[in-house]
């Protein structure tokens, strides 16, 4: 493959076979490779690179003949080059042509283009800094409307001018990293799937907490099976290698088709709101199947309140409660200004002056997800 002078032997080839193909033209027409805005009187082909696209079919292919059959290894840069050949008259004539001579080289040299559109490894015109090639050099046709053609010209500052455009690939540039190729197999380790792996039906509650069990409908679970819920952006740094916040076994046994879990006490930091908990299953240290199925963490008191006074302050103990907390004293909202956010475990609340002395419930409120009631008595 080519190196960092594959574009140059492009330039290189198309002006040596645009120049072949208006050498019989008369008066005589030169052939330039430069940008749009150059100044220049005589008559003129010119070739401007434009435009540089990655080609999707190469861009992670391995290079032909040395690249890996089992990895990526380092792909070469493939590219596809953009081209746009335009005519350029001289002065006006004594029968005031200027144009159609431009014309008539852009006609010949258009049709050596299509005559040549393939460019294999020996044709003479071919570069020796596009060499070598993974494939032959392809020439063809592309399709410029007004108004990219305008957009181009505008840029160059220049009046519009007689433009078609062109697309060669592929142009490789070959990678200057080595592959280095990763060890081979010491102990082949094979894995007897017995089933497809664990599918998830149902869960009972869907909204719980911290502290709370639950039952999992579930087939083709195994000894190997490990239940997580996926971590959440607001929760605390999950353990070092660790796939989840992984769930306990309910001590209780549960009935035939189903398993108990438990959310673990310890977990009443993380976030409230819907969650992922999934199923992975192993065998001999390969994950071979999982699933998964949604539940939500909802806040909660976590402590029995008791007895509380009207314009009492008091900490509550909670689980999973966040920064935009809400309780509510028998239906009612608390003014935001008596409830203060601790912690996930933590929130200072004073009792509203105006509440009704007697038994009542305490909801909290966060992740816009409500928890369940805690009893109260306002005395």
């Amino acid at each position: 493959m080519a190196g960092v002078a594959a574009i140059h032997g492009v330039d290189n080839t198309l002006r040596d076979l645009t120049t072949q193909a208006v050498a019989g033209v008369n008066p005589t027409v030169g052939v330039t490779v430069g940008p749009l805005d150059r100044d220049d009187d005589r008559s003129r082909l010119n070739w401007f690179l434009y435009r540089v696209t990655p080609n999707p079919a190469y861009r992670n292919m391995e290079p032909p003949r040395t690249g890996w059959r089992s990895a990526y290894g380092c792909p070469p840069l493939a590219l596809q080059l953009h081209y746009l050949l335009s005519a350029h008259p001289s002065g006006l004539t004594q029968n005031g042509e200027e144009d159609q001579f431009a014309h008539r080289a852009l006609g010949a040299a258009m049709q050596a283009l299509h005559d040549n559109g393939i460019l294999a490894t020996g044709n003479p015109v071919l570069s020796s800094f596009a060499l070598p090639l993974v494939e032959p050099l392809r020439i063809s046709l592309e399709e410029l409307d007004v108004e990219a053609l305008t957009k181009l010209w505008t840029a160059a500052t220049k009046p519009i001018r007689l433009g078609v455009g062109y697309e060669v690939s592929l142009v490789v540039i070959d990678a200057t990293r080595q592959h280095e190729a990763g060890p081979p197999v010491r102990t082949p380790r094979v894995a007897v799937v017995p089933s497809m792996g664990p599918r998830l039906a149902a869960v009972d509650p869907v909204r719980l907490s911290a502290g709370g069990s639950l039952l999992v409908t579930a087939t083709g679970l195994t000894a190997g099976t490990a239940f997580f819920l996926d971590a959440d952006p607001a929760d605390p740094p999950l353990p070092p290698g660790a796939a989840g916040w992984a769930l306990a076994p309910a001590p209780a046994p549960a009935p035939p088709g189903r398993v108990g879990l438990v959310i673990p006490a310890g977990l009443s930091d993380l976030a409230p709101g819907l969650r992922v908990l999934r199923a992975v299953d192993t065998r001999d240290g390969l994950p071979f199947g999982a699933d998964l199925i949604g539940v939500t963490l909802v806040p909660a008191v976590t402590a029995p309140i008791g007895s509380v006074a009207r314009g009492a302050t008091l900490v509550l103990a909670t689980a999973h409660a966040a920064a935009d907390v809400e309780v509510f004293l028998n239906g009612a909202r608390v003014p935001a200004a008596d409830v203060d956010f601790l912690s996930a475990t933590q929130v200072r609340l004073v009792v509203p002056a105006a509440a009704t002395p007697g038994p009542g419930v305490l909801v909290l409120r966060a992740g816009k997800v409500s928890g369940p009631d805690a009893p109260v008595t306002v005395t």
